[in-house]
């Protein structure tokens, strides 16, 4: 089968930990934003985007290809991940918690992954609040406050990493006092309107998109550790968390039709009380198979992986016409070393960028696709 070979696209690179962004120049102090506001200028003479090529013809996958390509997924983001943070000792979002993620399905799912990696990676992060102050991405009230103003926002590492940590299959009681300390620190940084403070000129899309996205993020972390006997302000910030999104209009993104569904999946809705934001999803399918995050970008990865993982909490099947064509589009465009050709999206309004650092994209992408491919076609049913 035809696969795209190696080939240098330009792409996505950050560290959402405030650790990684120290050494950068203060930011202009600016409002939340709310949900619909306009994204910030774009850079004058923005870099032309690299053209991803996508075969013409898309030949169907067997069972043992898609399999194979799950298997190359899953090594790829393990050595990447296990790399990340030795190399820079930050716990990003798309290095570290969406692998583990991705990893911790796969496995359920029956494919062969490193679980030793994926329990001491979690015991590294999680395994005492010394270990996550550790991680960069806690605030250490040791430290002298940071003065900028993303200091007073939430680091969205957090709720990143303790998503990730809840689709594990078990954890220890000192990991799961971690997580009710990231469950305090979400709580104390939510505003009075029940959303978190969200800063336009840092964002990182697609994983840092923009507020409603960071808003379900945060959502899914908080009600990971929020039940009938939580702590009366967990459940409070919970509700109005609630509220807010409820009542916030949506930017027009497949990531956040996708994640109205997802919210919608964990909180036990049925499949008829969302037909139509499923009919929406599925109307942006493209002839390709595949999905896109913006109307002007080619389908990729990270937009497919993600819209299949969601469809499959649905009752999707593989077998679905929809569905068998974009595990098709996945098959066809995995690399080699187990990557998928990613566009960058690095400048503050979204548009193609300048960044060469490929591996955050990449490797967040894979994660994805890796997530829809194994709920799909698991290996042990």
């Amino acid at each position: 089968m035809a696969r795209i070979p190696t080939f240098a696209i330009l792409t996505l690179g950050f560290c959402l930990a405030q650790a990684a962004l120290a050494n950068e120049p203060a930011a202009t102090p600016a409002a939340a934003p709310a949900a619909t506001s306009p994204a910030a200028a774009a850079p004058a003479t923005p870099p032309a985007p690299v053209e991803v090529p996508i075969p013409a013809v898309i030949p169907a996958a067997t069972t043992e290809q898609i399999q194979q390509t799950v298997d190359r997924a899953t090594a790829y983001i393990r050595t990447e991940s296990a790399s990340w943070l030795n190399t820079r000792g930050c716990a990003a979002c798309h290095h570290l918690p969406l692998p583990l993620w991705a990893l911790g399905e796969a496995d359920r799912q029956g494919y062969t992954v490193d679980k030793k990696y994926v329990t001491e990676t979690i015991e590294r992060l999680l395994g005492s609040k010394e270990k996550l102050l550790a991680s960069r991405i806690f605030p250490d009230p040791a430290s002298p406050p940071d003065p900028r103003p993303q200091g007073r926002g939430l680091n969205m590492g957090l709720p990143f990493l303790a998503v990730a940590a809840r689709a594990q299959t078990s954890l220890e009681e000192n990991q799961k006092q971690s997580l009710q300390l990231i469950a305090d620190e979400i709580v104390s940084k939510q505003q009075a309107d029940g959303s978190w403070e969200f800063f336009a000129g840092l964002r990182r899309p697609p994983v840092n998109e923009n507020q409603t996205v960071d808003h379900v993020w945060i959502m899914m972390a908080l009600a990971g550790e929020t039940g009938p006997d939580s702590p009366e302000p967990q459940r409070a910030a919970l509700a109005k968390a609630t509220a807010w999104l409820a009542a916030a209009t949506l930017p027009d993104t497949t990531q956040d039709k996708a994640f109205k569904l997802l919210l919608a999946a964990r909180a036990g809705k049925s499949r008829d009380d969302m037909k139509a934001t499923i009919d929406e999803l599925l109307a942006l399918q493209r002839a390709d198979g595949g999905w896109a995050q913006l109307p002007e970008l080619k389908s990729d990865a990270y937009a497919t992986g993600q819209v299949l993982y969601i469809l499959s909490l649905l009752g999707f099947k593989a077998d679905q016409q929809e569905i068998k064509r974009a595990i098709d589009f996945l098959v066809v465009m995995q690399r080699d070393d187990g990557r998928w050709p990613m566009l960058s999206r690095s400048t503050p309004d979204g548009s193609p960028g300048s960044s060469k650092l490929l591996t955050p994209i990449e490797c967040s992408a894979a994660s994805w696709a890796t997530l829809g491919l194994v709920k799909l076609v698991p290996k042990n049913h």
